[in-house]
């Protein structure tokens, strides 16, 4: 179904400069330049430029469609309450405005949208002009398609007994029904018999109890972006020690990078919900019908509701992301899912194909910690090392202990491997590793660790010089211009500095953002045709031109000043 919400108003400015003179060009370039931007979609600078037309001093002949056009760029933003206000004000100034049904129908749209179907209802049966007519029967199709309780819509019926749109949704609903009530069937035929219906309208099908997406969507000048985060507003407190921290850090990256893509004419809604693993509640959101209307889903982030939202999402024109996994697998529920990282094969792959070049022998030993992504990233290294010929000559879970090292780490006198391999997430393993090689003058053996690895800042682990390469798939540039000048922005709004997740969350709405506007529907043959490298980011960037994960190389080098990675 196609619902058209508005029709545009034109106006014939021609003919208001030959009423009112040359005096009234200036309103005239101003009017014109606030227009052009609600036609391309750029409805917040429209409404800046509306708003001072709207002055109760300021009135000219674009007065009343100043008010008009403000308040459905309002709309059309979701910012019912601006929009409503400005449209009783118009209502009030201008009551013999010869456009008044279109006021009438944006009100009534306007209380629709937030829920309030019986006022818009009244608004809409105060339309005079019959030309609306087929507009006034989508918009209360679209809307009351979405009410599921069969009583409440006889109940509106009822309330509005006049109303044919009504009736024959009611009627409709009755016939469609596998087995209605014999009570109901009776309804069904007192309302034929008033409104008459004729024979196409008995047979069409009731609406679907759902919201289906808008043929507009790429259309509307706004993109709906839907987060699905953890953030446990049950257990909320102000500390920034909380375990969760990272989705609020994610978060403000998100609403950073909306007034970046503001600036840009690209318009951007964040509904935040706070989605854990419970898979109830996910289900209860998947039904909501603004939800439904989402053109891109951030999350979740467990299992479980990770399924239900790709379940949903793999059926519809939506785009899916998740920010943080690095599960390949995640990837099978659907081809409009993305990951916002390089998988863990990619990135031994990538690793593994980097320590080839360093070193020609064959040998390797691993090394890696007590967390499954450890063991998982230590497995798949092991996998990549071997299909380019080389061998594992030992693979030791470790323990993030200096005097443990000592004890199980051999002295490699005899069988010294070409090089050695560490995946940890504890953040010491890294500095005692090597501190134990270096004991043992094995200060130049090759090694490539995962930056977790160490707690250390990279430009710290700069003393161990070339030996070490580093798995990062979020390498910060401190050095960059614009990673000092987004620190500066998010302490001035925050008091706060950023986390990686802050830098992630930034990056990857206004990737994603400019992507969908600027392919739409062809999202994913114009990422695939997309020259990596573009555009600039805080991280190390976007490139999906041969899958739906991030195939940004993780690899990093020390190149005697700063970090870089491997390939560029």
């Amino acid at each position: 179904m196609k619902i058209i919400f508005f029709l545009i108003l034109t106006v014939q400015i021609g003919l208001y400069q030959a009423a009112y003179g040359q005096n009234n060009a200036q309103s005239d370039t101003r009017y014109r330049s606030a227009l052009a931007d609600y036609k391309q979609g750029k409805y917040a600078a429209a409404m800046d430029k509306f708003y001072p037309m709207t002055s109760v001093n300021a009135k000219t002949a674009y007065s009343p469609y100043a008010h008009y056009y403000y308040a459905l760029s309002a709309f059309q933003l979701k910012r019912y309450k601006d929009s409503r206000q400005m449209l009783l004000q118009l209502q009030s100034r201008y009551p013999g405005w010869n456009k008044i049904n279109d006021v009438y129908y944006l009100l009534g749209a306007v209380s629709m949208a937030n829920g309030q179907i019986d006022e818009g209802l009244n608004q809409l049966a105060k339309i005079k002009d019959s030309s609306l007519n087929k507009d006034v029967q989508a918009l209360k199709q679209h809307h009351l398609a979405s009410i599921s309780d069969f009583l409440k819509l006889k109940e509106l019926q009822k309330q509005h007994p006049s109303d044919r749109d009504i009736a024959l949704i009611v009627y409709q609903s009755i016939q469609s029904a596998r087995t209605p009530a014999q009570g109901d069937l009776a309804y069904a035929e007192q309302l034929d018999k008033q409104f008459k219906f004729n024979k196409k309208e008995k047979t069409e099908d009731a609406p679907k109890r759902s919201a289906p997406k808008s043929d507009t969507q790429w259309t509307k000048g706004y993109l709906d972006v839907a987060v699905l985060l953890p953030f446990r507003l049950d257990e909320f407190t102000a500390s920034r020690r909380r375990s969760n921290q990272f989705a609020y850090d994610y978060y403000l990256g998100l609403t950073i990078a909306k007034e970046q893509l503001q600036t840009e004419g690209i318009n951007v809604n964040l509904w935040a919900y706070d989605v854990s693993n419970d898979v109830k509640s996910m289900r209860a959101i998947a039904d909501n019908k603004n939800f439904q209307m989402s053109d891109m889903v951030i999350g979740p982030l467990y299992p479980g509701t990770f399924d239900v939202a790709a379940d949903f999402v793999s059926g519809s024109n939506a785009i899916m992301l998740n920010p943080l996994s690095t599960d390949a697998g995640l990837l099978k529920a659907g081809s409009n899912i993305y990951l916002g990282h390089p998988s863990i094969a990619f990135q031994t792959q990538k690793a593994a194909q980097w320590m080839r070049t360093l070193s020609p022998g064959l040998s390797a030993v691993i090394y890696y910690g007590n967390t499954s992504k450890d063991s998982a990233m230590a497995v798949s290294y092991a996998s990549e090392w071997k299909a380019k010929g080389g061998k594992i000559t030992s693979i030791l879970k470790i323990q993030p202990d200096r005097e443990w090292m000592e004890s199980n780490i051999p002295s490699f006198e005899t069988n010294k491997p070409a090089h050695i391999a560490l995946f940890s997430s504890d953040g010491e393993s890294g500095a005692h590793l090597i501190e134990v090689l270096n004991s043992r003058k094995l200060n130049s053996l090759p090694v490539v660790a995962t930056s977790t690895s160490f707690n250390t800042q990279q430009a710290r682990l700069s003393r161990y010089g070339v030996r070490l390469s580093l798995i990062d798939a979020d390498y910060v540039d401190r050095e960059k211009e614009t990673i000092r000048q987004f620190q500066k922005n998010y302490y001035n709004k925050t008091s706060t500095f950023p986390s990686v997740y802050s830098y992630q969350g930034y990056d990857q709405l206004l990737f994603f953002a400019r992507m969908l506007f600027k392919y739409k529907d062809k999202l994913s043959s114009g990422l695939q045709s997309r020259k990596f490298g573009s555009e600039e980011y805080l991280l190390s960037g976007f490139d999906y031109t041969k899958g739906n994960e991030n195939q940004i190389t993780p690899v990093l080098k020390y190149n005697g000043s700063k970090w870089v990675p491997v390939d560029r």
